[in-house]
């Protein structure tokens, strides 16, 4: 298989992109890299994310290339030719991607996205001991695949040893400026302890905590699964917080642009795999009634015209009006006609 550092580090001695790279491209991919890949068809790698666009070069089943970046059905991919390095764009329907091992997903539940970001598109809700295929891996994200489906988890909801591709500096910061604690050697396997930030990785080795830098990781076929880290009320809460702020809309059921009440909680849970409708007094009926003592983050709280999911310490998070927009209230703020859990 062609190693990954390999292409990248022959890609930014000679400039290429297409036919030729920047550096500040070369740069912005590298953070993106998606895996290695096998072809199991001949095709070619095309100019542009256009399967009109014109060829860079021919392809034969059985090539090895590197995929960068994705755009849509299409990938940005790296080929290497003796001491000639191509890039250009490729079907997803052309290419196996090559697995760099096996894990299972340490956390309760967590939510499979389409790209490497806490914004990306949903693909699927995955729970606790769901067996994954690694991929890939690059800037705080696992590439995987579980149960037919493709997408990216980050970091911290995969308990996945990883490796040490080269001789590398553990720093006190995260940061190529910072102190040096420690070099480790390559092959060294590391445990993670947290997602990082900016490509770097938060590891300890021989007892002294510092950081890496993740374009020297690579994935251990060597997992194992601890403690759940997340419930998955927590990760429903961890989902819808992320819109905070944004505006209240009758009638609307979009998270970004604009939602009202239900349609706030409808598209919150249909991240979760859970199909709601657009209906404050119809939630009611949904899943199975609590009583408030026995209330937990991430359940629904009814009351009359209005719904919310409730947030921890006596709130809930919730499209209120369009003055306030989503924002946390007190749940007491009216009287409670039912809560209702759905996952």
């Amino acid at each position: 298989m062609v190693p990954v550092r390999k292409i990248l580090m022959t890609l930014a001695l000679t400039g290429a992109s297409l036919a030729v790279m920047t550096s500040a491209a070369l740069a912005a991919d590298a953070a993106d890299i998606l895996c290695e890949a096998t072809l199991n068809t001949d095709c070619a790698l095309l100019e542009e994310a256009d399967s009109q666009s014109d060829e860079v070069v021919a392809l034969e089943c059985g090539d090895e290339i590197v995929l960068l970046s994705r755009d849509g059905a299409l990938a940005e991919a790296a080929y290497e030719d003796g001491d000639e390095v191509y890039t250009g764009y490729i079907s997803l329907e052309n290419v196996t991607l090559e697995s760099q091992g096996t894990a299972r997903l340490l956390s309760v539940a967590a939510v499979l996205r389409e790209t490497p970001s806490e914004e990306g598109t949903p693909v699927e809700m995955l729970n606790q001991g769901d067996e994954l295929e690694i991929l890939g891996y690059g800037d705080g994200w696992y590439l995987v695949s579980v149960g037919g489906e493709t997408g990216y988890l980050p970091l911290e909801n995969v308990d996945a040893t990883v490796v040490t591709t080269a001789k590398l500096n553990l720093r006190a910061e995260a940061s190529t400026k910072s102190k040096v604690c420690d070099v480790l050697p390559a092959g060294t396997e590391l445990e993670p302890e947290t997602a990082g930030v900016d490509g770097w990785l938060q590891v300890t080795y021989e007892g002294e905590t510092g950081y890496v830098s993740c374009d020297y990781l690579s994935a251990s076929e060597e997992y194992i699964v601890e403690n759940p880290v997340m419930t998955v009320g927590e990760a429903v809460l961890a989902y819808a917080q992320q819109f905070l702020g944004n505006r209240y809309v009758w009638g609307g059921t979009s998270l970004t642009n604009g939602c009202d009440c239900s349609g706030f909680v409808m598209q919150i849970y249909a991240a979760f795999g859970v199909s709601l409708p657009h209906s404050s007094y119809a939630i009611r009926s949904y899943g199975t009634a609590v009583s408030y003592s026995d209330i937990q983050v991430g359940d629904v709280v009814c009351y009359s015209g209005h719904v919310g999911i409730y947030a921890g310490n006596g709130k809930i998070i919730n499209a209120l009006n369009s003055r306030k927009g989503i924002c946390y209230t007190n749940v007491n703020f009216s009287k409670i006609i039912t809560i209702r859990r759905l996952v």
